[in-house]
């Protein structure tokens, strides 16, 4: 069969929408790593890669989210993940349930499959599931539930109580979920002793039919580092394990290995990099509540988060003005399947964050 992708809409936004002065459409923030590669890059990495990558970081990871390394397979970041994810899970005909608003590839990937494609609504304005819709979807026949944690775009998270509910209703009807954890990290807390702990698990860790994705690039800033990893069932990972190795068998021995030292360090450099994180949330927040047309759901700690608007305009062609005439660069809900609204990302300082504000502010009062 050959694959069709729809437009990513959003990636071409990001690339060719247009230069910005106010460049608020980035969603992973920049943490400072002094000294990352010291003692870890050797010459003879440079010229190497490796079936599975680093053994070290497939022990760390099997350590992190507590299941055994051959549940763990590291991938050329979470995109890569999630292609694999849903290459050993669904085909032509499966029937995928996924979230909405949502990143456009996890369901552009499973549409191009040739699966059949619904969704189910996080509602405004916590952006929570109704569980009895969700079990009325589920029962009526699903093959595969897709999730995000954190959402993207609205930044909300899946705390242990929401998944385990979710969870004890995917169990009733044997149905597997594809969740894509790439901002989870941003719940990391850090101890007296500077180690850094969850505050919500993973998925895997509450249902045994959970397949995760995840990676260094939206909470670490080390995209460029290209490591992310799948982990889920056995029989899921050896298909997708198989599939690797037939059309994307190596992953960087560079890039996983200094991918082991980041989180190894994140301790030393997550927590002033959060607290960044905060200090820009409360300031649109603040901000957000002077205004009684843009409505602001307080993201869980992540570095994005979504406002509604109450004007009769579509997304689209409300960032194309806003760009054009405030130089301000957002994300239209649309790019989510969700209207009436744009993604605001915490990328930049915090001083251009807030003279980017003031240009939405002035954008909204002549609107």
């Amino acid at each position: 069969m050959m694959f069709k992708f729809g437009p990513f809409k959003h990636f071409n936004w990001l690339v060719d929408g247009g230069p910005a002065r106010y460049d608020l459409s980035w969603s992973n923030i920049s943490p400072k790593w002094p000294g990352i590669y010291d003692g870890v890059v050797e010459d003879s990495q440079i010229d190497r890669s490796a079936v599975g990558g680093s053994r070290e970081l497939v022990s760390f990871l099997a350590d992190e989210y507590d299941v055994p390394e051959d549940r763990v397979l590291l991938t050329n970041g979470c995109s890569e993940a999630n292609t694999f994810a849903f290459l050993s899970s669904v085909g032509p005909g499966s029937r995928v349930l996924l979230e909405k608003p949502i990143y456009t590839p996890l369901v552009e990937l499973p549409r191009a499959m040739g699966c059949r494609i619904s969704f189910i609504k996080r509602r405004p304005d916590e952006y929570l599931f109704d569980l009895g819709e969700l079990d009325e979807r589920l029962k009526a026949g699903v093959d595969l539930l897709v999730l995000q944690n954190h959402n993207n775009p609205t930044g909300k998270a899946l705390f242990e109580h929401q998944q385990k509910e979710i969870a004890s209703i995917c169990e009733r009807y044997g149905v597997p979920v594809l969740v894509d954890e790439v901002f989870r990290d941003f719940t990391l807390h850090a101890d007296e002793d500077g180690t850094m702990r969850q505050q919500i698990p993973s998925m895997v860790q509450n249902y045994d039919r959970a397949l995760i994705t995840s990676s260094v690039t939206k909470v670490y800033g080390a995209g460029g580092l290209m490591t992310g990893w799948l982990i889920g069932p056995r029989r899921f990972i050896r298909r997708a394990a198989h599939q690797k190795l037939m059309m994307v068998p190596l992953v960087s021995h560079l890039g996983t290995g200094v991918a082991l030292e980041v989180l190894r360090r994140r301790g030393d450099v997550l927590p002033d990099a959060f607290e960044e994180v905060r200090s820009k949330l409360r300031l649109v927040s603040t901000w957000a509540k002077g205004r009684s047309d843009l409505f602001w759901s307080e993201p869980d700690g992540c570095s994005v988060g979504f406002l509604r608007y109450d004007h009769d305009i579509p997304s689209v062609e409300l960032c194309r003005r806003l760009l054009k005439e405030r130089g301000v660069k957002v994300i239209p809900g649309e790019f989510f399947h969700i209207e009436k609204g744009f993604r605001i990302g915490l990328s930049v300082d915090y001083e251009l964050l807030r003279e980017g504000l003031a240009q939405i502010d002035s954008f909204f009062d002549e609107l």
